[in-house]
């Protein structure tokens, strides 16, 4: 009997020890289970947080404009929201806070808190931009070069062989926002060598070309939807500017020193030039007008002449009696205004604007410079500089 009872205790004992070990075991694999699942959720959580960064650095490519920034969004797993307004910390840094929720666990939030570097762009990234209408036709041509490398079309290098390289370049791309048919309207034998680019969001880009003949633009693809609206921003005279009438007279040179002036309607008379001795910014209250042979700008440096428009008036390059071709070298930006390029006026720079007309043998040459001209912008560039994990 004692032997019967010692083995009877024994098992006993063993199987209060599987017991506990299994009770162990079963207690730490739903610790795990909890862990893993926990785990799961702040993860979940904190990516989500990420791409509410992510879109506050998109946000941030039109920092004051809040009007378009996607403040929160809804993911598979769970959701974001960001902090509004941005926090600007001066020196061209601002800082944004994102928050992200996993599905699993709305109540568990993780923060993450990001300072982005802002880096301004050109507002001139086209050749030809009307914000709401280009008509382009005729005969003329849209292409580009590189007034840092020199004149448009000089030799730059194989000069004498079979094979030249020349300051010519493929970047003559034309644009609009516009996102139906006739935004961009197409006629005659101009030849675009570049992109046509219009407004976002369009399934077929070519249907918003009217008279588009693929054969007379060069660009692959050579309509493009843009991926966000060109920004417009609007022109704002400095305070302390006196606006009046000036007129450049026939045959006459004027030259302006540095610095920023203001015209209500300026006038260019037939033969007459406008040009500066370094770098101008000229504001337009008004109308601009340049007769036949005159010429408007540097030739050596489209950059160094800048003409804002601040008012819905016209600029009419090429008007009148046409002796010769009226030159313009510098980047005119009107975002109420209406540009008519006609005859034979020739542009080397860029020109952007609510619409503009292009009629007869112009010729438009973009200057790729123009991507330095950062003073007037539109969009920025972020780069992350910090994060940090706010929980």
């Amino acid at each position: 009997m004692r032997r019967e009872g010692f083995i009877y205790v024994a098992a006993l004992g063993v199987v209060a020890l599987l017991a506990i070990a299994c009770a162990s075991l079963l207690i730490r694999s739903s610790t795990e289970v909890l862990l893993s699942e926990y785990t799961e959720r702040q993860l979940a959580a904190f990516h989500l947080a990420e791409a509410g960064v992510d879109q506050a650095a998109r946000n941030l490519r039109t920092p004051t404009d809040l009007t378009d920034d996607v403040t929160a969004g809804t993911l598979p797993t769970g959701s974001f929201t960001i902090d509004v307004p941005p926090q600007s910390l001066g020196n061209s840094l601002w800082k944004v806070t994102a928050h992200g929720s996993s599905v699993k666990d709305p109540a568990h939030i993780r923060d993450l808190e990001a300072v982005f570097e802002l880096a301004p762009e050109s507002v001139f990234r086209f050749a030809l931009f009307g914000d709401t209408k280009l008509n382009v036709s005729g005969s003329g041509n849209a292409d580009s070069y590189d007034s840092r490398l020199g004149a448009y079309n000089a030799c730059l290098s194989g000069c004498g062989g079979s094979t030249p390289v020349m300051n010519v370049g493929k970047d003559g791309d034309i644009g609009t926002n516009a996102t139906t048919s006739g935004g961009v309207a197409l006629s005659g034998s101009i030849f675009i060598d570049g992109q046509v680019a219009v407004g976002p969001s369009v399934a077929d880009p070519s249907s918003v070309v009217t008279g588009y003949n693929p054969a007379f633009i060069s660009g692959n693809p050579k309509v493009i939807s843009q991926s966000e609206v060109f920004p417009m921003p609007d022109v704002t005279v400095p305070a302390g500017l006196i606006c009046n009438d000036y007129t450049v007279q026939g045959n006459k040179t004027v030259t302006l020193a540095p610095g920023t002036y203001c015209y209500q309607d300026l006038t260019i008379q037939g033969g007459g030039t406008l040009t500066s001795s370094g770098s101008v910014t000229v504001y337009l209250t008004g109308a601009l007008i340049a007769k036949g042979n005159s010429t408007i700008g540097v030739t050596t440096n489209p950059k160094e002449m800048v003409v804002l428009m601040s008012s819905t008036g016209q600029a009419t390059l090429e008007e009148g009696t046409i002796t010769g071709s009226t030159e313009f070298y510098g980047a005119l930006y009107g975002p109420k205004a209406t540009i008519n390029i006609s005859g034979n006026a020739k542009v080397f720079g860029s020109i952007i604007a609510k619409t503009v007309n292009l009629t007869g043998s112009a010729e438009i040459h973009y200057d790729e410079a123009m991507t330095d001209l950062s003073d007037i912008s539109n969009l920025y560039t972020t780069k992350m500089i910090s994060w940090r994990d706010l929980n």
